[in-house]
């Protein structure tokens, strides 16, 4: 029974805008648009590179004298600092010195993969700095411990307007999360889960020279799955193409049950307002019976069980899969994958014409920002968040984004002390330049001066494949008009998101039970697909109960009650 799992970020992840997302991964991301200068066809920056962005008056006066904050942060130990500069020493840290009168000191710091453990140590010892980022497991063991401060008057009266938007954006579950007991115990370090939720790719060569109408319903689609499955898309005279993207764990899966209104992995409210598993509900089994129909039609690879997730990378390279389900980035792996291909993005159908609600894990990238008990300025951190806002998100000066964002020799963006990752940053590129792609003209100084670095370089590229460079049709397939990001913000104007409900720490039962259950759950899946008795659907249910399923359950209504 697989659940929310927080994530920690390392360079491979951190390196992604330019090179879009791996299919496999399917991920999006908020990081910089890549490590050389965007174009600066337009912004008038300062000449030396020193920001023009400024703390809030009220919000974010200086500290005078100044104040010393003592953290703890991961480490990227593929990122070298400037010559002369260090952890503790660079220029981040120089710009916060300057601007806000804090200093901020790491006592250490350590790479993703150990940054869990070492944090669970220094907790046991009770030495804990003045702000550190923690699980959601270590937030309740702080919290009960007395350990942390109660955040809720901190947030409301000292937290500047921008942090606010970035949290309440990322979704009213998000605080909620934060949340213990009424009071305010963090700020969540939020993510991008919303923005990443999928849309269907589809080969534009394909659908044209099988002569197909744009899908907007479920079985539209299937019909295109049956055509490219049947009809010698590729041309080669081989029956050797197939419809449906689906590897052995079962990744794709979720995508399409959606579209049957089910829900995969995630807890949901039945219409009683109980939280129960969205993998036993009755809609899940009608979803697999449509995937059983297409896996016997030859429209889903008859090796799909012994397959990885790669081999859907390789299955498009070489012209055997014409739809994909991915991210609103998936234009630029696919772009790749199959050179002088476009491929277009739709919306995922429902087969019913209801709006497809796409299930998320909570939106937090990794956990929770605490302050330590008795810190004299609590309200340090939201500066903090403040400060990287402002430099990362909201800067318009190209010198300003590469200083301290892109450029690896000199600064990284990795190097703010306090990131929160706003839910729809690819998305709102999109809308930026939506009037400015829409005109016949091409954009102004002016124009191009009210956009961020980041929204120049795409605005760049984008005309570039305007103008025939095939080249830059990743960018359009994103952030040009049609593009994906057209789709993601349809999505958010309609709410087409179906969150994971239960957002706590891992109940006793879930984690003496959960590995069996999932297991469980994926050789039934799989073997109904491939032609088992549906009826096994209802057998793995009443074992799911049984072996832990309906304990899970009480203990995760327990916990909702109780919140």
């Amino acid at each position: 029974m697989p659940r929310r799992k927080t994530k920690v970020y390392g360079l491979a992840a951190i390196s992604l805008m330019l090179a879009g997302t791996s299919l496999a991964g399917c991920s999006g991301s908020n990081e910089p648009a890549g490590s050389a200068k965007p174009s600066a066809a337009a912004a008038s920056g300062s000449p030396s590179g020193s920001p023009s962005v400024k703390p809030d008056e009220k919000k974010n006066a200086k500290y005078d004298p100044p104040i010393e904050v003592t953290m703890v942060n991961q480490s990227y130990g593929a990122i070298s600092f400037a010559e002369g500069e260090d952890m503790n020493n660079n220029r981040w840290r120089t710009y916060i010195k300057d601007n806000y009168g804090i200093t901020v000191k790491t006592l250490w710091d350590a790479p993703g993969d150990q940054l869990d453990q070492k944090t669970n140590l220094m907790i046991a010892t009770g030495d804990i700095p003045d702000i550190f980022l923690v699980t959601p497991t270590q937030l309740v063991q702080l919290n009960r411990a007395g350990l942390i401060e109660d955040l809720t008057d901190v947030y409301k009266n000292s937290a500047p307007q921008n942090v606010k938007d970035v949290v309440e954006q990322a979704g009213k579950e998000v605080l909620e999360a934060a949340t213990i007991k009424g009071r305010l115990m963090a700020l969540p370090f939020t993510g991008f889960q919303k923005e990443t939720v999928p849309v269907v790719w589809i080969r534009n060569d394909w659908m044209k020279k099988l002569n197909l109408p744009e899908p907007k319903t479920m079985d539209d689609l299937l019909a295109i799955s049956k055509a490219f499955t049947e009809k010698d898309p590729d041309g080669n005279g081989k029956a050797d193409t197939f419809g449906l993207p689906l590897d052995k764990d079962l990744g794709f899966l979720g995508t399409m049950f959606n579209g049957y209104h089910a829900y995969k992995d995630i807890w949901i409210k039945d219409p009683s307002g109980k939280l129960v598993f969205g993998s036993v509900q009755p809609e899940v089994k009608t979803a697999l019976a449509k995937m059983q129909e297409l896996y016997k039609s030859g429209q889903i690879d008859k090796e799909f069980g012994v397959k990885d997730a790669v081999k859907i990378n390789e299955n498009i390279g070489q012209n055997l899969l014409g739809i994909y389900f991915g991210s609103m980035t998936g234009g630029y792996s696919l772009s790749d994958l199959t050179p002088g291909v476009q491929w277009t993005p739709y919306p995922i159908p429902s087969i019913d014409g209801k709006p497809t609600l796409l299930q998320h894990a909570l939106n937090i990238n990794y956990g929770f920002w605490v302050v330590k008990k008795g810190m004299k300025h609590p309200e340090a951190l939201y500066k903090l968040a403040d400060v990287w806002l402002k430099l990362f998100y909201e800067n318009k000066d190209d010198d300003i984004y590469v200083k301290y964002n892109s450029d690896q020799k000199t600064g990284f963006f990795t190097q703010a002390p306090v990131l929160i990752y706003k839910s729809f940053k690819n998305m709102e590129i999109s809308t930026h330049l939506e009037p400015l792609l829409k005109s016949d003209k091409p954009a102004t100084a002016e124009e191009l001066s009210k956009l961020t670095p980041e929204e120049r370089l795409n605005y760049s590229n984008i005309q570039k494949y305007k103008q025939g460079d095939q080249s830059f049709w990743k960018y359009a397939s994103r952030n040009g008009i049609g593009g994906a990001g057209d789709i993601i913000r349809d999505y958010v104007k309609n709410n087409q998101f179906m969150p994971d409900q239960f957002i706590g720490v891992p109940t006793q039962t879930m984690v003496q039970k959960e590995a069996i259950l999932a297991k469980m759950q994926n050789e039934m899946m799989t073997k109904v697909i491939m032609g088992s008795p549906l009826e096994q659907f209802d057998q793995f249910v009443a074992e799911w109960n049984k072996l832990g399923g309906e304990q899970i359950t009480k203990e995760v209504n327990d916990w909702y009650k109780s919140k």
